[in-house]
């Protein structure tokens, strides 16, 4: 599934070839959970598969199978099969760890046949396809989703998402280049249209404190162990990757907040009246004649600022692309910046679903209060069939079949008895219990997106660019409390 995004914007004014403006060859997405076996081994798994398999078609056949593999060559040309295919195969074997398979695709790419058949089933021509590894999803960088490119697409591709950064031979930063680079692909609900010169980049102020922490640290073994460090002197970025947008700019159903996106930047806009502070700060008389400068030394009249934001959320600055260089990009997109997310009623009403990370922050003491209404959830979606329903409703997406499932129930009430229905309800309810092990629980709370002192990084901007904050200083106090 090949989300809404920017990327896909630019991909089709490239020659993206759409099918039905449903589905393309052009991009394949790829995951790396599994390495590859030898002939043996594959050949011990088809027998592993027959003898548990419950799927009684499937049995009979892999059973057939391996009884034609002792047959003569004549029967076995009869036979279109999985292990008859596996013993014909078996000196093109290559096994290799999924690790070992990842470096391969992404040093040689891959080619993938595509056969159109006619209506008697013989094959009547086959497309090949070479792709080329571009970039790692955003959102499944832990499960290793990659998004590989046909080669005609690729270098233009590849040059928008990179900005034409071209990374050294040594020390390479090729773990941030990965992860910033796709920032321009990731899904958006909408667009807001900024120009990048009315956007004051300022350095990020960072104040430092001392306190108690618990640090998470590995062994040689690369096993975690929890150090306490006591008056530890902790950084704190103030502003981090932050940005306050003005209120004429903002779209009015995100309700106060949206995560934007363009190239090789992030950040947290909030609904601000920025003209309106500006106008009183300077006064009306020095309104349209005021500027302050940005962390380049670049001069903006503060009549045109429509955003302010630091340099945190501007990854292109550390990669060396200058600010002329980011303009002229972003120009040549529309102005365009993908807003991926904003803040809104959650689907489930009063319930909010927590993250593993929140869970991780929690006492072991707590854990059964927190994970009870989840528990008491699956022990409900098991015997009570309308409350199973109403939450196939609730996690219908273009991608399962919640909401056919509900219609056909809702047109046979009876439906719910089939065996069809059931084998499906056991599988969703499965499924569900698993996001609840991850961590991934369901209480009644709120899901809040927090700013951080709005009126120092206002004062901040006023003052215009500068190197640090002194502790008299206004700024700092603001933000200190």
């Amino acid at each position: 599934m090949f989300t809404n995004s920017l990327f896909l914007d630019y991909l089709l004014s490239i020659g993206l070839e759409v099918w039905h403006e449903e589905s393309t060859r052009d991009i394949i997405c790829l995951e790396f959970n599994y390495g590859t076996r030898s002939y043996r081994k594959d050949l011990d798994h088809l027998y592993k598969v027959a003898k548990n398999t419950h799927n009684e078609n499937r049995k009979a056949r892999i059973k057939g199978d391996i009884h034609l593999i002792e047959q003569t060559t004549e029967k076995r040309k009869r036979v279109n099969n999985i292990l008859y295919t596996t013993h014909q195969n078996r000196k093109k074997y290559q096994p290799m760890s999924k690790e070992e398979l990842r470096t391969k695709l992404y040093n040689e790419g891959i080619s993938v046949s595509y056969p159109s058949f006619n209506r008697d089933g013989t094959v009547r021509k086959v497309d090949t396809i070479h792709y080329r590894m571009l970039y790692r999803s955003t959102g499944k960088a832990k499960k290793g989703s990659c998004m590989f490119i046909c080669d005609r697409l690729y270098e233009k591709a590849h040059d928008f998402l990179y900005m034409g950064i071209t990374l050294p031979q040594d020390n390479a930063m090729i773990v941030e280049a990965s992860a910033y680079a796709p920032l321009i692909s990731s899904g958006i609900v909408g667009k807001i249209q900024i120009d990048p010169k009315n956007i004051l980049i300022l350095e990020d102020v960072e104040r430092y404190f001392t306190t108690n922490i618990i640090s998470i640290e590995t062994d040689e073994d690369r096993h975690c162990y929890a150090t306490p460090l006591k008056d530890y002197r902790l950084k704190n970025t103030l502003f981090d990757g932050q940005a306050l947008i003005d209120h004429s700019l903002f779209t009015p159903w995100a309700n106060g907040y949206v995560l934007l996106r363009e190239h090789f930047c992030k950040m947290a806009a909030f609904d601000t009246y920025l003209k309106d502070f500006f106008m009183d700060y300077f006064g009306a008389e020095n309104y349209y004649t005021a500027t302050v400068k940005d962390m380049f030394g670049i001069e903006h009249k503060v009549s045109d600022i429509q955003v302010v934001t630091t340099d945190n959320a501007m990854k292109w600055i550390k990669f060396g692309v200058s600010y002329e260089e980011l303009c002229a990009r972003v120009a040549a997109n529309d102005c365009a910046f993908g807003i991926v997310k904003t803040e809104h009623e959650s689907k489930f009403g009063e319930l909010q679903r927590m993250s593993y990370q929140m869970v991780n922050s929690l006492s072991e003491d707590s854990m059964q209060e927190v994970a009870q209404k989840s528990i008491d959830d699956i022990a409900r979606l098991k015997t009570d069939d309308e409350y199973f329903l109403e939450y196939l409703e609730k996690t219908s997406n273009f991608s399962n079949d919640h909401e056919v499932l509900v219609a056909l129930c809702r047109q046979n009430p009876d439906f719910i008895y089939s065996s069809y229905f059931r084998s499906r309800k056991n599988k969703i309810i499965e499924g569900y219990t698993l996001q609840v092990k991850s961590g991934k629980l369901m209480n009644n709370a709120d899901n809040l997106t927090i700013i951080g002192s709005p009126y120092a990084m206002l004062l901040y901007a006023a003052t215009g660019y500068t190197a640090s904050v002194d502790e008299d200083d206004p700024i700092y106090q603001e933000a200190g409390t």
